[in-house]
């Protein structure tokens, strides 16, 4: 059957319309559809039977896994621990760090005073510090010789006569008690009682008035003073020796090189001047809180008699003695600052750097002259102090960890005066640390509190 021409062709559109070929060629509109304005577009299609009242359905939640709970539980129980660990140890290590920065100042130094070794009359006190060794050497002998020599030995000069010193000139005699007679060599001011009746003392060399063995004395021995007889001092100013007095000799005796002799002493006592130095900075010889400076030491050497050492040989003896005058370092400190800072106010201070402050001594007499007697011996002395001193003001660690125990840590920020730090002129500024950190005020217990000094470059 032949199909009609495409133009006769008519096909009928949904609404009944004929459509001809062209128009079956364009896209068909349809109508869009109708849009409920009461649901939100993001809403999701509706199933099957849904109403638009009833709320979509959730997918349900699976049960935690039983494992994985306990694990849960355990990391909770563990942060617990830890959390209250924490906590524990902080009270239990509660304290406090108190940084100090004192007060401190770098000046030059150049002052005179006076010392004295009963500090009267405002003298700068000082002690004595004594030290002795004997160092010995052989020698070869050349021959014999004839010899005399006097026995030597030191005493202990006594002053319970008076609070002031006595002076004794040089070769001043003392009378042992089995008659025998010694010289002093030099003048010496014996010191005077303390106020509780102790005498006061001073060591002093003496020589026999002559040759022989008889003027040795082995032991202990009391000696007068014959040229006090009939005054006042007769008994009362006296001496006593403790170590023997030896070297009283008559007769042959082997014989040395004198070169040999010098040379041999001169090296005994270099040796002498090292080991004494040695044990007076470094030993035993230096009490505590007190400074010894090395141009405040005098050297005292002597000469032992020879011995044999076998029948070609002399031994030589050299006894060397250092005599060190001490100051007490808080007193030598505020006496420097006194003499050099114009704003200082007695404040407890101390020097840094003694060790850069040349100090010499010049004995005096008490009309203020230079005195004529071994230097070792004089109770009164000019001192001279040069070179830049370091000073530190300082405070008590125990009293200011006292001042804070309990106390709100804002005090450190308040206006100096009328605080606690008021009374505290050496202190710079200071820094606080409180654990725990939370805590704003000091620990009770000043032993809580640990007080560290810091110094500025």
């Amino acid at each position: 059957m032949r199909k009609p021409p495409l133009q006769d062709v008519i096909v009928k559109s949904p609404a009944g319309h004929r459509r001809t070929p062209v128009e079956r060629r364009r896209p068909v509109e349809r109508e869009a559809p109708h849009v409920h304005h009461d649901v939100p577009a993001e809403t999701p299609p509706l199933r099957h039977n849904q109403s638009f009242d009833e709320p979509p359905m959730r997918r349900p939640r699976r049960p935690m896994n039983p494992a994985n709970r306990r694990w849960l539980t355990i990391a909770i129980g563990i942060a617990a621990v830890i959390i209250l660990s924490s906590v524990a140890l902080s009270l239990m290590f509660a304290g406090a760090t108190v940084t100090v920065y004192p007060k401190q100042d770098t000046v030059v130094v150049n002052a005179t005073l006076l010392s004295a070794s009963d500090g009267a009359q405002g003298a700068l006190p000082f002690e004595r510090v004594v030290l002795e060794r004997t160092l010995e050497q052989d020698v070869v002998a050349l021959g014999e010789e004839e010899v005399e020599e006097r026995a030597t030995g030191n005493i202990t000069i006594y002053n319970e006569y008076s609070e002031a010193p006595q002076r004794l000139i040089k070769r001043t005699r003392f009378e042992s008690t089995d008659g025998l007679v010694y010289r002093i060599q030099n003048a010496v001011e014996v010191p005077g009682m303390l106020p509780d009746g102790t005498p006061g003392t001073i060591e002093a060399e003496v020589v026999a008035e002559a040759a022989g063995e008889e003027y040795n004395i082995p032991g202990p021995m009391t000696f007068s003073v014959p040229g006090l007889e009939g005054f006042p001092q007769e008994s009362l100013v006296y001496a006593k020796s403790e170590a023997p007095v030896s070297g009283g000799f008559i007769g042959i005796r082997r014989s040395i090189d004198e070169n040999d002799r010098q040379t041999t002493l001169e090296q005994l006592e270099a040796t002498l001047r090292d080991e004494l130095l040695a044990e007076a900075f470094n030993g035993t010889g230096k009490p505590e809180g007190y400074q010894l400076f090395k141009d405040a030491i005098f050297f005292e050497f002597k000469a032992l008699p020879d011995e044999v050492a076998d029948k070609d040989k002399v031994t030589l003896s050299l006894s060397g003695k250092l005599h060190g005058v001490l100051f007490p370092e808080d007193a030598f400190a505020q006496r420097m600052a006194q003499l050099t800072l114009s704003t200082y106010t007695n404040a407890p201070i101390r020097i840094d750097n003694p060790e850069d402050i040349s100090v010499t001594l010049e004995p005096t007499s008490e009309e203020g002259e230079v005195a004529d007697m071994a230097p070792w011996n004089a109770s009164r002395y000019t001192v001279s102090a040069q070179g830049k001193a370091r000073f530190i003001w300082e405070f008590s660690d125990d009293q200011l960890a006292q001042d804070l125990a309990g106390r709100d840590e804002d005090i450190l920020n308040a206006p100096v005066q009328g605080s606690i730090l008021e009374g505290y002129p050496g202190i710079d500024r200071l820094e606080a640390s409180i654990r725990p950190f939370w805590k704003g005020t000091f620990p009770e217990e000043p032993s809580d509190i640990l007080v560290i000094t810091e110094l500025d470059d």
